[in-house]
């Protein structure tokens, strides 16, 4: 009898240990949960910016390289009859040009759908320095689609006494939407890329011809 009181008291005992055990796993998974979700969010955005910034790069560094276009080829500078820099006109054809196949090589990339992945160390989850390198590799896998717009834009800057340095930049803008199997999320990219430049010799012209398309 007194076997089967002892032996009763352990399953008891057992029994609560077991219960606060899963309540206690529980916890540190809705408190791992809680504190992962929002530092992967912000490790995909970072990671997504860096890939968008590649491929834009490879794009625009081969739609350039092959196309091979001087300021002469995208920019016209006209004079008046006495020699002085009257205006600056627009190649709309080249221009056209180097933005769409650059459009279509950055979209080309995004619709294949490639899955990402990286490594994140167990520990950098909890955010807490003293322990971002420890222990196992979690791997985080995501998707990248999205949008792309590329426009062209100048700037003129002194170049010394009566010099204008003209530039001309291609400005591409990005919309990634990343998806994982936590959640998706819209990233905005926007970066420039110079692709001309001349200087101008004279006065410079009060107006100029509007070169950003």
């Amino acid at each position: 009898m007194l076997y089967k009181k002892k032996k009763s008291r352990l399953h008891k005992r057992l029994r609560r240990i077991t219960i606060i055990l899963i309540l206690l796993i529980t916890v540190i998974i809705l408190v791992f949960e809680s504190q992962a979700i929002p530092f992967t969010k912000k490790c995909v955005r970072k990671q997504a910016k860096t890939i968008s910034a590649r491929i834009i790069g490879k794009a625009v560094d081969s739609v350039v390289t092959k196309l091979n276009y001087k300021y002469k080829d995208l920019a016209v500078i006209n004079y008046s009859d006495n020699g002085q820099v009257n205006s600056i006109s627009a190649n709309s054809i080249n221009i056209n040009r180097i933005k769409s196949n650059t459009i279509d090589k950055i979209q080309n990339e995004l619709d294949k759908n490639k899955v990402y992945k990286f490594s994140l160390p167990l520990g950098s989850f909890t955010d807490i320095t003293l322990f971002s390198t420890f222990g196992p590799d979690i791997e985080i896998s995501f998707v990248l689609t999205g949008s792309v717009n590329c426009k062209i834009e100048s700037k003129f800057e002194s170049g010394g006494v009566n010099q204008t340095v003209h530039h001309i930049f291609l400005v591409v803008e990005t919309e990634i939407i990343t998806i994982s199997p936590e959640y998706s999320e819209k990233v905005n990219y926007k970066t420039d890329y110079e692709i001309a430049q001349t200087v101008i010799v004279g006065s410079t012209p009060s107006t100029y011809a509007d070169i950003v398309r």
